[in-house]
């Protein structure tokens, strides 16, 4: 088999992992209806700007997490610093 064949292979077995772990993804009962429409989308979707997106959806999510870190912390501490 040449280097070429066996490229293919791999691209293969890449794209058919890939198909797995979509359909998986999309038909698991516990996944929720958000993540099977994103991942359903995102076969639509040209990659690189996929990814852009995905690093501002993740900085949103990381500000998102951080104010609700920050806000269970003022709801434990009082103002003196001394737990409720």
């Amino acid at each position: 088999m040449s280097e070429t064949q066996q490229g293919y292979g791999s691209l293969e077995q890449q794209l058919k992992a890939l198909e797995n772990s979509v359909h998986t993804i999309t038909t698991d009962p516990a996944a929720s209806h958000w993540l099977k429409r994103a991942v359903t989308e995102l076969w639509e979707r040209d990659v690189v700007d996929a990814l852009n997106d995905l690093d501002v959806l993740r900085d949103l999510l990381e500000a998102k997490h951080q104010a609700h870190v920050l806000t269970l912390k003022r709801m434990v501490m009082s103002d003196n610093g001394t737990r409720h």
